[in-house]
């Protein structure tokens, strides 16, 4: 049976729409000769949870899963949200015509988390999947985003292993509804088009 690597931020307890797609898919994926790998956060900040969706993990399933660092869990801590309580993935550009401290938010998520705040785990993730491949390979690679960062871990595995990849878009990246209510410099906007034109 061949073996395909997932990256993925939202699966289970995450819920929503952002994690039913590749659940559905690793489900079924073995009756068409394909064995799911996948990897994801230890401790994600989802905009919703579904605890039933656990059960609909297939058992024995390689679910691989690492620490990441989480700035909208400072976020939250910072704007007074509670402990557990979810929030939207658009939510720091809604707010960016607020308050002072909304503004500032806004400016630093759009200009300082490229391509979005989940960038801080394109790094790490990258050199703990090469170490993994090294002595478990794959003989594909699917990343799916939002958030963007799954692809650019992916592009990077793709390259070094020279691995088949393929990059799924379940929303637009610079063309998102919400991309242009953030206050980008030009300087981001190059750079989050560079990277999006480098993952198509």
């Amino acid at each position: 049976m061949k073996r395909v690597l997932i990256i993925t931020y939202y699966w289970p307890p995450s819920g929503g729409s952002g994690v039913q797609r590749w659940l559905k898919f690793a489900k079924y994926l073995p009756q068409l000769g394909w064995e799911p790998v996948i990897y994801t956060p230890l401790n994600p900040e989802p905009n919703a949870i579904d605890e039933a969706l656990c059960r609909e993990i297939p058992e024995g399933m390689t679910v691989l899963k690492r620490k990441i660092f989480e700035p909208y869990s400072l976020y939250k801590f910072l704007s007074g949200k509670k402990r557990g309580e979810t929030i939207e993935a658009n939510i720091i550009s809604k707010e960016s015509g607020g308050s002072a401290s909304a503004r500032l938010f806004a400016f630093i998520r759009g200009n300082f988390f490229i391509p979005d705040p989940r960038c801080f785990w394109i790094r790490p993730s990258a050199r703990f999947l090469k170490r993994y491949l090294r002595k478990n390979p794959v003989d594909a690679i699917i990343s799916t985003g939002p958030p963007h960062s799954m692809h650019l871990i992916a592009a990077r595995l793709s390259r070094a292993a020279k691995i088949k990849w393929i990059a799924d878009f379940r929303d637009p990246w610079t063309k998102i509804f919400y991309f242009k209510h953030l206050p980008l410099t030009n300087f981001a906007k190059k750079r989050h088009g560079k990277l999006e034109k480098e993952v198509l």
